[in-house]
């Protein structure tokens, strides 16, 4: 009865059929409660050790980052060490002088090959125009000495003149005796046409001297007073006639140094080509040139 006298005095009396039926603290587990905390304990092993694993593993990144980033501010102080050096400033200078004398030599090579590009221009032109020269007089000289029909020969004649030189207005004169008369005229009325006497005037003085005339180009709008060319047929120091240009077409401003070897050409080798044309043409027995035969040939052969 003391045993519940003393456990009452700190609360309620209870029955000591209760009292004995609680069990003390240190009673000895269960199996199924051991288990439960050996499990338990596993799990907490396991997550420690990867926290432990975790760490370590942000411990390593950590390591690697800092080490990189040394690199990289060693990297920056060398980067900023060479952009102040002095040395740099030099090689950049003698780098941007090397450019620029390149540059020179291949703006030198450049305009060198340009000049050259010019040059073969400018002598292919001369080449063009030199073939263009030679297949004109080897037209016309053909032309002169393919028939020996005389009517034929003026014709080749006026179409050299026309068709190669550009004339417009010109006529033929033959010698008959002192002076020469129209035989044939393109652009202008034959019968209006003034005989020409040596000496006189510049178609005169032109005949005395039986060499080429070639007379200024007049003013635009101006009035032509004076023929534009004139040019002897001699053979033999023989004057035979003389075609006179009297104007040019539009497009032609001036004559050129090709109309000057067609007109020499005409000079001598047209006085040919006539006296040949007559000559196998003329009665027989005539072996001379009859400029006042010829002429008046030429003259009713012109009318309707």
């Amino acid at each position: 009865m003391r045993k519940d006298v003393r456990v009452a005095r700190r609360g309620k009396a209870r029955p000591v059929s209760q009292i004995h039926s609680m069990a003390p603290a240190n009673a000895p587990a269960t199996p199924s409660s051991q288990g439960a905390r050996e499990s338990r304990k596993d799990e907490l092993l396991q997550m420690f050790r990867r926290g432990v694993e975790f760490t370590e593993e942000l411990l390593q990144e950590n390591e690697r980052l800092r080490f990189r980033l040394v690199q990289l501010e060693e990297e920056n102080r060398q980067l900023a060490r060479q952009a102040v050096s002095p040395v740099s400033y030099v090689e950049l200078i003698d780098r941007m002088r090397s450019v620029e004398n390149e540059r020179n030599q291949l703006l030198d090579r450049f305009r060198a090959v340009e000049e050259e590009n010019r040059d073969f221009v400018q002598r292919y032109q001369e080449i063009e125009e030199e073939n263009n020269r030679l297949a004109n007089l080897y037209v016309a000289s053909f032309a002169l000495h393919s028939t020996l029909d005389l009517k034929r020969v003026i014709d080749h004649c006026f179409e050299i003149l026309v068709n190669l030189v550009g004339t417009r207005d010109l006529a033929l004169y033959l010698r008959v005796g002192r002076r020469l008369l129209p035989a044939r005229a393109e652009g202008r009325e034959l019968g209006r046409l003034p005989p020409i006497w040596p000496g006189r005037g510049v178609t005169g003085r032109a005949a005395q001297r039986r060499l080429v005339y070639l007379g200024a180009p007049p003013a635009r709008g101006s009035v032509v007073l004076h023929p534009r060319v004139c040019i002897p047929l001699v053979l033999s120091d023989e004057l035979l006639g003389m075609f006179v240009i009297y104007s040019f077409l539009v497009q032609k401003p001036s004559v050129t140094e090709l109309d000057q070897e067609l007109f020499r050409l005409l000079a001598g080798h047209a006085a040919v080509a006539l006296q040949a044309a007559w000559l196998g043409a003329a009665p027989a027995g005539s072996q001379r040139w009859d400029g006042k035969a010829v002429w008046s040939r030429l003259v009713q052969e012109a009318k309707p």
